[in-house]
């Protein structure tokens, strides 16, 4: 590889790496609003947040979740780890858990989010995608009321509904 090259490759990294970190932070948003807009049978409002994995968007709820008193993040590294969290966070990275988590939640309240969209017809109930240049999520009102949850009107017409 030549200068010009690696000069090229060097500069689009850095063009992309705000959009990657902003993305991380919108994802990270999304998941504080989920926990504003669903109502968990306990009616607990303090719940913790579960990633797997050490993802950017986990560095971000941190961040949003020292300024609310409700809300914790931890990291999980298995579907084990899931019976300590109420929602709980899968990287596109992870993707190859869903299915164990799926087995592994079965029935209980917590809210499972993908980070791909195609993931919610495999039993998640929330899944990110990318519709031009934003961010978006889809959702299984059926798969999230199967869990004795309720999500809010606002959060079923702001996601796409399957």
């Amino acid at each position: 590889m030549n200068k010009k090259q690696l000069v090229i490759l060097l500069l689009a990294g850095l063009w992309m790496y705000p959009s990657v970190a902003q993305e991380g932070r919108f994802k990270a948003l999304f998941l504080v609003k989920f926990s504003e807009y669903i109502e968990w049978p306990s009616g607990n409002s303090d719940l913790t947040i579960g990633v797997v994995g050490n993802t950017d968007v986990f560095d971000e709820l941190k961040r949003f979740t020292a300024q609310k008193a409700n809300l914790s993040v931890i990291n999980i590294q298995s579907a084990s780890d899931s019976p300590k969290c109420d929602i709980i966070y899968v990287p596109g990275v992870k993707l190859k858990l869903i299915g164990e988590l799926v087995s592994n939640i079965g029935s209980k309240s917590t809210l499972l989010v993908s980070d791909d969209g195609n993931q919610v017809k495999k039993g998640a109930d929330i899944g990110f995608f990318v519709d031009g240049n934003k961010l978006r999520f889809i959702l299984s009102k059926e798969n999230i009321e199967s869990k004795k949850m309720v999500p809010s009107s606002k959060l079923l017409a702001l996601g796409k509904t399957i």
